[in-house]
């Protein structure tokens, strides 16, 4: 693997930080997203039943209870049940779009490294040609073979190592970005559902 690396040259540094930042955000994001997750449905179904009792209190304990953007959006609408309706969707829209911006928080480093890392491939393949090149313009003798081949070894590593990077990052980005989408579309849905809870209380 060292020899791998020490072959592919000085672009072989940056791809390396780009796979080292592309793991770590990686496995944070994915931890987050996946911590988060809870059944909306059962969550909703409690707290239409603890506000169809009259139990708000109760309603707030259960949403603050649980995890994730849905929880925190029908807490922040439940919070002010006693408001009228356009106030409590102001506060479930501040709150939905601060729990949007934790969602997304990072993802921005992930799309880059997708974008870099097959460019600093081709710096590489073009530093390797450029390499090789120079070794058949100086006509080193008996060494220009080797000399030669390690430029288009560089050439190829860093284009290899530069998709093997960025394939598996495309992949992750799009599955968090997935995960973000639905969870996006749920916090919408259960926020209109409670909004329809309380208006049928006529808390407002």
């Amino acid at each position: 693997m060292l020899e791998f690396f020490v072959l592919g040259g000085p672009v072989m540094i940056p791809l390396l930080f780009c796979s080292i930042f592309a793991v770590a955000v990686g496995i944070e994001r994915l931890w987050y997203l996946l911590r988060s997750r809870v059944d909306t449905e059962d969550l909703m179904e409690d707290i239409r039943l603890a506000l169809g009792q009259g139990k708000v209190l109760e309603a707030m304990q259960i949403a603050k209870k649980s995890r994730g953007p849905v929880a925190a959006v029908l807490a922040a609408g439940i919070a002010h049940y006693d408001k009228d309706r356009e106030e409590i969707k102001e506060h479930i829209e501040t709150v939905g779009r601060e729990e949007i911006f934790k969602m997304e928080r990072r993802m921005n480093v992930l799309d880059t490294i997708v974008m870099i890392s097959p460019l600093l491939g081709i710096l590489g393949t073009v530093t390797g040609i450029i390499k090789s090149f120079n070794v058949m313009a100086a006509l080193e003798g008996v060494n220009q073979a080797s000399a030669l081949s390690a430029g288009i070894a560089e050439a190829l590593i860093t284009t290899a190592a530069g998709l093997i990077i960025a394939i598996p990052t495309m992949a992750l980005y799009s599955y968090l970005n997935g995960i973000i989408d639905r969870n996006t579309a749920d916090m919408s849905k259960r926020a209109t559902e409670l909004l329809t809870i309380l208006e049928s209380r006529g808390e407002f």
